[in-house]
């Protein structure tokens, strides 16, 4: 089931550590092996909120791919406090997963600070394509009291007329700082 990554480097791949959190332990179970035989460095499944926050204490993950149906704190609170903790994990891209998405529950993943947003139930397939997706379209990660999460503006055509908000913001963790954050590396 190899994909061809033409945009990713296979040392990117190789040093990533992915925590899967999804509300079918069976699914994420299944989706390791695809993930490492697609040149993933590691692929863990955790059962829960606890689980996945007792595996963080032990190991460092570079990305997180969650469902809104995870159990215990659900998948949007979960990828709200990853946000906010002050290790790696928080400027890491968050892959969250909504079955039966609509409006609202697509800007309530937006707001929780998700990276990407993807429909449920995923293939191997789709969960490859989002993992690559995801890393190639990183965007600084916003850090304020009101929200944490990926930069959610997207680029405009003409130049911004009004006043830049955040260009003196010393919360703004930029895509090079990320990934060096995540990897260890600059790219």
């Amino acid at each position: 089931m190899g994909v061809a990554f033409s945009t990713m480097s296979s040392e990117i791949f190789s040093k990533l550590s992915v925590l899967l959190a999804l509300s079918n332990s069976q699914a994420a179970e299944a989706f390791k092996p695809i993930l490492r035989s697609n040149g993933i460095g590691r692929a863990i499944a955790v059962d829960s909120n606890y689980d996945a926050l007792a595996i963080l204490k032990e190991m460092n993950f570079n990305m997180i791919v969650i469902d809104d149906r995870f159990p215990e704190l659900g998948g949007y609170d979960f990828c709200r406090f990853l946000r906010l903790t002050s290790v790696a994990v928080s400027v890491s891209p968050i892959i969250l997963g909504i079955h039966g998405p609509d409006q609202e529950s697509v800007l309530k993943a937006r707001d929780a600070g998700a990276s990407k947003i993807v429909a449920m139930p995923l293939t191997g397939q789709s969960l490859i394509k989002a993992v690559t997706s995801t890393l190639a379209e990183m965007k600084p990660i916003v850090q304020t009291s009101a929200y944490n999460g990926p930069d959610r503006r997207r680029p405009a055509k003409a130049p911004w007329p009004h006043a830049e908000r955040r260009k003196e913001q010393s919360k703004l963790v930029g895509i090079e700082q990320q990934r060096k954050a995540m990897f260890g590396i600059k790219s």
